[in-house]
């Protein structure tokens, strides 16, 4: 598939699994229906390259518009000229009744200049199908049947109510709104018909779709706003997003959309195209009310709206009681555009000063979104600046934070033309720029929000700005600048006493401590944070300060302890609701069990805090990408590999990569296992660059780096990078971080005296520690590798696990030499661990050590050829397979050959129906 073709993939399954039926003498007619751009045509272009792939015989006829009328049977004519176009006209002839020559000339001598009866076209047609179905199914595609014929309604009847077993999937697409007097609604409205037939009613893409499609149309490097712009604009529809992105015009709609948009509102007459205008200037959604107050005339107005009602133009909400909406952004776009700016100014003053007189003003504060709009667009800066702080604060309170962004960039916008503006807003200068900062934050715009926090504690002595300055400096991967503005802030706090600000400043710099891996210091911070705050009353922070205590002590290896803080800090947060808070405790929560060896109940911690804030609708920031990343870390130690890439993808999705280096780096380690040394080259190589004094992240990046040096054999890079990551770590107390370098580079080490040595001085600590200490031992002979391997295996860590087995299978004794080499060999197929698989098979060769397969997979499939099976059920190209599993196009074709034939189909889309049913795509 291409991979501009998003979503859509259970619509194609559907008829993937009918296609399966017809080929098994189950005839069936689906008829798929959806508004114009949806991606009907496109859907059904996918779903028969697939069948034609399986062997499956394909006609394809549209219907024509035609302002005159339709022509009689113009789709089925222009699915024989194709057929005649693929088989030639002598061996139609061959196969088709006399009927159907007169449809069309390409038949040749015939005789005949005009269409037979109606029932003797019908069976001729039903006839040909059945001929045609003789060595496989045939697919019927009539589209566009919204300008259909009656005579091509009255053939799809007949063949959906006929009683056969012909190998037939007949399907057809129209346009949703159909015209009253359309043959088809007609058609449509019969209960026996409908009986007898699947409806696939296309939907608009998802938000998450819309961004993956926008994201693969548009030129590289289109910034993020632009493309959030566009998915706005297309509001699900695959069509618009696709002309929005390849045009890339932020200051003009693309010349196709528009034109189309105009056309429509052209059809109306005057009063309804005035009243469109005035429904565009309200927005989106307009309340009856509101069209009342700006238009008067009660009469005219019921006309206008049923003709925008009938027309489509404005349809009425199915949310909110008398309220209408337009039927797609881009038609109010349009709309909104007829207007003059002297008129739209008047409208907006108009409206708002509708919504001013209202009393449901007062009872529903969520007006002032809209109010404050009207105001800002009428050009009345006063009323605006105003209107905007209230409702950024009104947005902010009910987390609507992309709104409150919005009204507080307006407000600040507007705060140099308005005399007197802090008596307007009602606050200082310094809390609406703190204000904007946070709504910028939690919209997922951090650069913008470090900005905002910058400005507002610029010359303050206020130390509640730099607290706040620090932490979206953390967020946005500034460690070391945050950890100044935290210290800033502890001494501009210094002479004031105890406070709730201080408290939290000290739970910061607690765990900056841990960052910069000074352990014991981190808990002592936090211990007297969580003091200060129980005397102050004030459970928020103590909640805050106890997250701090669990992180130290999780490092300290007291996990026990850890946890228990963090789930208090978590229950603390929950019941103050408490946003930031919140995500940060669900995020230590993982750490603490994922260090703690308990990696199932880490992922299933940070995968509810990641739906938390999809429900709060902040899944898009960074304290939502660090739960991502957390998950994505802890399913890789978990060998759930493609679990482990789809959680970092989505983290890394959209952010800059200042804030995605921990993500990508876990990226990277994947490659490296899965033997994708280029790309995990190219991506370390930027992550070299990245500033960061965190030493637990230059530990990690440099294994990385040994990792993919040793696997390459140059082993003069592996040591320096050892090296490097070592005098990162050495002051530190991350004793983890230490003893996984020095199994690193004991690998690969020319005299592992030095490394052998400063790994005996690693203490003691947590399950994943004390078994990289059995690791460096056995490196050197000192313990057993089936020791080691037990030790990971305790762990669930299968990579560690099977590399462990598979040096415990150089051992000179055979029965286990050739047990731990199966072991190792079981373990790396089912990560697809290439080389180290290629490692043991070389050993096996070398040492003639028979190893044994997994076991068998239904239908005799391989693991190989089921991992090709899952990925082409996601869409996934030929190419994109290859790329995933790190082979060629060829063997990809080579899979599907033999698992189509093992499954006894003839393609993919029988193939995925097939898997599907015998619960072969749940991994």
């Amino acid at each position: 598939m291409a991979a501009d073709f998003v979503g859509r993939v259970e619509e194609l399954g559907q008829l993937g699994a009918l296609l399966a039926r017809a080929r098994d003498h189950l005839p069936a007619t689906v008829l798929v229906d959806g508004d114009a751009g949806l991606g009907k045509t496109r859907l059904l272009r996918e779903f028969t390259a697939l069948a034609r792939e399986g062997g499956a015989g394909v006609l394809v006829g549209g219907c024509v518009p035609l302002g005159s009328g339709a022509i009689p049977y113009g789709p089925l004519i222009e699915a024989l000229r194709a057929l005649v176009g693929q088989r030639g006209g002598q061996r139609l002839r061959e196969l088709a009744d006399p009927a159907l020559a007169g449809l069309i000339a390409d038949f040749g001598d015939t005789g005949q200049t005009r269409p037979d009866s109606q029932r003797r076209v019908f069976d001729a047609v039903s006839g040909l199908l059945d001929k045609l179905g003789g060595h496989g199914p045939v697919v019927l595609v009539l589209e566009d049947l919204h300008w259909t014929d009656p005579s091509t309604v009255d053939l799809i009847s007949y063949l959906t109510r006929l009683r056969s077993t012909e190998r037939m999937l007949l399907v057809g697409s129209y346009r949703a709104g159909l015209p009253a007097d359309h043959p088809l609604r007609a058609l449509l409205a019969e209960p026996e018909f409908m009986r007898r037939t699947h409806r696939l009613s296309l939907l608009p893409l998802t938000e998450a779709e819309s961004w993956r499609l926008v994201a693969a149309l548009a030129p590289a490097g289109v910034p993020r706003e632009r493309l959030a712009r566009y998915v706005e604009l297309a509001d699900g529809n695959p069509y618009f997003a696709e002309q929005l992105a390849l045009a890339d015009d932020p200051r003009r709609l693309p010349e196709s959309l528009t034109e189309i948009m105009r056309l429509r509102l052209a059809r109306l007459t005057p009063p309804a195209r005035h009243l469109a205008r005035v429904a565009a200037v309200a927005g989106r959604r307009v309340s009856d009310g509101l069209l009342a107050a700006v238009l008067g005339d009660e009469q005219s107005l019921d006309d206008a709206l049923r003709e925008c009602l009938d027309a489509r133009i404005l349809l009425v909400d199915q949310d909110i009681a008398e309220t209408y909406v337009f039927q797609h952004a881009l038609l109010r776009e349009a709309a909104y555009a007829t207007a003059s700016p002297r008129e739209r100014r008047r409208l907006h003053a108009a409206m708002a000063e509708a919504i001013t007189t209202t009393p449901a003003l007062d009872a529903d504060p969520r007006l002032l979104p809209e109010l404050a709009h009207h105001w800002f667009a009428a050009g009345r800066a006063t009323e605006a600046l105003a209107s905007s702080v209230r409702a950024g604060a009104v947005a902010a309170d009910l987390r609507a934070f992309k709104e409150a962004d919005t009204q507080y960039h307006r407000a600040l916008t507007l705060w140099p033309t308005v005399p007197d503006a802090e008596r307007v807003a009602g606050l200082p200068h310094e809390q609406v720029l703190s204000l904007a900062a946070d709504a910028a934050r939690w919209a997922g715009r951090l650069p913008q929000a470090v900005d905002l926090a910058t400005r507002a504690a610029a010359g303050s002595a206020r130390g509640e700005l730099y607290e706040r300055l620090g932490s979206y400096l953390w967020e946005a991967g500034r460690v070391t600048e945050s950890a100044q503005a935290y210290r800033t802030a502890d001494r501009l706090l210094a002479g004031t006493g105890p406070t709730t600000v201080t408290v939290r400043v000290h739970s910061a710099l607690a765990t900056a401590e841990v960052r910069a891996g000074r352990y014991t210091e981190a808990l002592r911070l936090a211990e007297a944070a969580v003091a200060q705050a129980r005397a102050l009353g004030a459970l928020p922070e103590v909640g805050r300060a106890l997250n701090s205590v669990g992180l130290a002590a999780t490092m300290l290896d007291d996990p026990a302890a850890g946890e228990a803080a963090l789930r208090e800090s978590l229950r603390i947060a929950t019941e103050s609701d408490h946003l930031e808070d919140m995500l940060r405790a669900y995020g230590n929560l993982g750490v603490c069990l994922d260090h703690s060896g308990d990696l199932t109940r880490a992922v299933e911690a940070m995968t509810t805090g990641l739906d938390k804030a999809r429900a709060l609708g902040v899944s898009h920031t960074r304290q939502a990408g660090v739960l991502g990343n957390n998950a994505g870390v802890a399913l890789f130690r978990l060998g759930r590999w493609a679990e482990a890439t789809a959680r970092l993808d989505d983290a890394i999705a959209h952010r800059p990569p200042e804030e995605t280096a921990y993500p990508r780096l876990t990226l990277a380690e994947i490659d490296v296992a899965q033997g994708r040394f280029g790309a995990a080259e190219a991506t370390l190589d930027t992550l070299r660059t990245h500033p960061t004094t965190d030493p637990r992240f230059t530990a990690a990046l440099n294994s990385c780096l040994a990792d993919l040096a040793t696997w390459r054999g140059d082993l003069p890079a592996a040591r320096r990078a050892v090296d490097h990551g070592l005098a990162a770590v050495r002051d530190t107390e991350d004793t983890r971080a230490l003893a996984q370098l020095c199994a690193v580079g004991l690998r690969s080490a020319a005299d592992p005296t030095e490394l052998a040595a400063l790994a005996r001085t690693v203490p003691e600590g947590d399950g994943e520690t004390t078994a990289l200490r059995a690791q460096c031992a056995a490196e050197t002979g000192q313990v057993s590798w089936r020791e080691v391997a037990a030790a990971w295996e305790a762990l669930q860590r299968p990579y560690p696990t099977a590399y462990a087995y598979f040096r415990a299978a150089h051992t000179p004794v055979r029965a286990e030499a050739v047990e731990a080499a199966r072991a190792a060999h079981t373990i790396a197929t089912g990560l697809d661990a290439g080389p180290l698989l290629d490692e043991i098979t070389r050993l096996a060769k070398r040492s003639r050590l028979r190893l044994v397969a997994p076991e068998g997979l239904p239908f005799g499939l391989t693991d190989r050829e089921l991992a090709v099976l899952r990925a082409a059920s996601t869409g996934a190209t030929n190419k994109t397979i290859a790329r995933q599993l790190s082979i060629s196009d060829k063997t990809v074709s080579v899979h599907l050959t033999n698992l189509f034939r093992k499954l006894g189909v003839h393609g993919r889309v029988e193939a995925i129906a097939v898997a599907r049913e015998a619960g072969l795509l749940t991994p």
